[in-house]
């Protein structure tokens, strides 16, 4: 079947199209004429917060910074390295006016922090190894998210703990703590931590997040943070550690959002900002976020480790992703490098058009690379290189995934040895459209998956990962076949059944003489093993030895009681990670008649092991939590799962 026009018009509207999306900051810094001087080490807020004599704290800078703003006058902040554990907030008064406020380290070390130093702790009779102290807080449970999938309690907390800058892996009750985890007993007002073996605990820094905010500005613009870096939030799952909100003009240059309990950065409802030079890391949930936000910028940013709050209860891609964008418009992004997240890549996740990504590294998701989600679009991918993600290798997961949306362009990439299948579509069961909003004209789409084009691109995988994948859409393949535009690309994979499509039945696999039939398009493409590996860029390792512990089974099993839940877990080792790990469960307990096995006692560094729960007849309905934890040398990864019997 041919597509409604030419390849090269498809190409030309898609591009041009996503062309649009060029907004960035631009933040006139010569209109500060005063200069504020901080300093945590050095300082005094007594000072006049001259060069000579600064300020200690941020808050002080920022109260001066306001007043000087409200009479008109813009204000440089510069932050000598050091320690400042303080929020700041930026918020709209009477008298505010548009001129910027820059807050800029003057060196390497300039540290924002939600964190706190806890001392005087005690060892723990009879718990060699473990130590206790004074827990002064009542967080309890964040609130539930609504519209999302269940979240164990685990994924409702957000105490942390980190030792001489090692985090320790939170457990819900005393004899679930191994070495390297910590427990809260909010109930007798004790923290328990147990610490890596040959801690010295009277000389190492112990930190605990109190802050759920750490930067935060409403209603601003021109606003500017460069070389700082913000680290250990305690916001809930759903919110970020630094944010913007009904903000305009923002420019982050070469900033660092290190563990939050939830997000590095988010913008909600902004205008024109520009993020560059700057990485996100081992963040709960997300490490990048934008919500109904516009003309956006972001060059050279690297989101790296995040998701693992969510991966404790089983949640590795609602909310999450290296970035996580929702509902953007006019979004450009260039250069970004998306490594070892436990869950998406970039996640375009509902109400995306004008959005473009260009030289994009993916490596190593737990999730897909890149994925599209019921997107109004355009939505173009660009010189990228997207390989070896799909780590919990999911069906409808792979390289470049696309679901219920239209007008993606995906120009000149390597898609390659993605779990499952390098471009999977999923659509909508039946062929029924789904409904989006456009969020600033209001304007309804009724989307699947169409208007599809793929030009130049090289798409490869082993004999056990398809190359494309269209499921679920049966209602709705012949819409995606006329408007499919691809050709010019090189195809690769030793399996001769290497495409699926929804009919004659779902997961129907064809060759690619039957693809070439099907959709009669890619008649300049070629089928055959590349010359030279065209992988080579995405050959990157973990910045450490590590390993994850994921239940494929995404949270929760369903069974009739009497009858057995099988839980599939799979540890997935980071950088050559080889040590042996054994394995344990809390929870059994608490499900009358149930007994539990696992497959095996331990595993050598990576693989896959089964736990088994068998109900019995007298296992009464009900919801129950089991966390599963993998131990290995000082680490312990755990993911709390529910059991459901009917």
């Amino acid at each position: 079947m041919k597509a409604l026009f030419p390849l090269s018009s498809a190409v030309a509207l898609a591009l041009a199209l996503c062309g649009l999306a060029a907004g960035q900051a631009n933040v006139n810094e010569g209109l500060e004429k005063a200069n504020i001087y901080v300093d945590a080490v050095n300082g005094s807020d007594s000072n006049p917060g001259t060069k000579t004599a600064p300020y200690q704290t941020l808050v002080k800078a920022t109260t001066v910074a306001e007043a000087n703003n409200q009479k008109s006058v813009g204000t440089h902040i510069w932050i000598a390295p050091g320690y400042y554990r303080e929020g700041v907030g930026l918020s709209l008064h009477t008298n505010t006016t548009t001129l910027p406020v820059t807050y800029e380290a003057t060196g390497t070390g300039t540290i924002v922090s939600g964190a706190d130093l806890f001392h005087n702790w005690k060892p723990v009779t009879g718990m060699a190894g473990v130590y206790s102290n004074v827990w002064p807080y009542q967080w309890g449970n964040c609130p539930i998210d609504t519209g999302g999938p269940f979240e164990q309690q685990i994924v409702l907390r957000r105490e942390m703990v980190f030792v001489s800058g090692v985090s320790l892996t939170q457990v819900l009750t005393l004899n679930q703590l191994g070495v390297g985890s910590f427990y809260v007993d909010e109930t007798n007002g004790v923290i328990y931590i147990y610490p890596p073996v040959g801690t010295n605990i009277g000389s190492a820094a112990i930190e605990v997040p109190t802050r759920a905010s750490i930067f935060s500005a409403v209603n601003r613009s021109n606003i500017v943070l460069r070389g700082l870096t913000f680290q250990y939030g305690n916001p809930c799952r759903g919110v970020d550690q630094v944010s913007f909100a009904a903000s305009n003009n923002i420019l982050i240059d070469g900033d660092s959002f290190k563990w939050s309990n939830g997000g590095g950065i988010g913008f909600s409802g902004t205008n024109s900002f520009t993020v560059q030079n700057s990485v996100a890391r081992h963040n709960g949930v997300r490490g990048f976020h934008a919500i109904e936000s516009k003309n956006g910028l972001w060059t050279n940013d690297e989101a790296d480790y995040n998701n693992w709050r969510g991966s404790q209860g089983g949640i590795y891609g609602w909310q999450g992703g290296g970035f996580h964008f929702f509902a953007q418009h006019s979004n450009t992004v260039n250069g970004a490098k998306l490594l070892f997240n436990q869950t998406h890549g970039v996640h375009w996740d509902t109400d995306d058009e004008n959005d473009s990504m260009t030289n994009v590294l993916a490596v190593g998701n737990l999730r897909v690379g890149v994925f599209v989600e019921k997107s109004e679009g355009p939505v173009s991918l660009a010189n990228s290189d997207v390989c070896g993600n799909s780590l919990l290798g999911l069906y409808f997961d792979g390289g470049v995934s696309l679901r219920a949306s239209t007008y993606v362009t995906l120009n000149n990439n390597v898609i390659a040895y993605n779990s499952n299948a390098q471009i999977p579509s999923i659509g909508v069961q039946g062929g029924v459209p789904i409904q989006v909003t456009n969020y600033e004209t209001n304007q309804v789409y009724n989307l699947l998956t169409n208007n599809l084009t793929m030009t130049s691109n090289m798409i490869g995988g082993t004999s056990g990962q398809q190359l494309f994948n269209d499921f679920d859409q049966a209602g709705g393949w012949s819409g995606f076949l006329s408007t499919l535009a691809s050709d010019y690309n090189t195809w690769w994979n030793p399996n001769k059944l290497s495409f699926t499509e929804p009919v004659p039945a779902y997961f129907t696999n064809v060759t690619w003489p039957a693809w070439l039939k099907t959709t009669g398009q890619d008649t300049h493409s070629t089928y055959g093993k590349p010359s030279v590996d065209p992988t080579g860029p995405c050959k990157v390792l973990a910045d450490a030895p590590d390993f994850w512990f994921v239940d494929y089974d995404q949270g929760s099993l369903t069974v009739p009681h009497g009858s057995s839940a099988v839980y599939t877990l799979l540890e997935i080792p980071l950088d050559g990670y080889n040590l042996v790990t054994t394995f344990s469960a809390n929870g059994v307990s608490g499900v009358p008649g149930a007994t539990a096995s696992w497959s095996a006692t331990s595993l050598p560094g990576a693989g896959s092991v089964q736990f088994t729960v068998k109900t019995s007849s007298s296992t009464p309905a009900g919801t129950y939590p089991i966390t599963l934890a993998a131990h290995s040398g000082n680490l312990i990864r755990n993911v709390t799962v529910s059991l459901i019997v009917q």
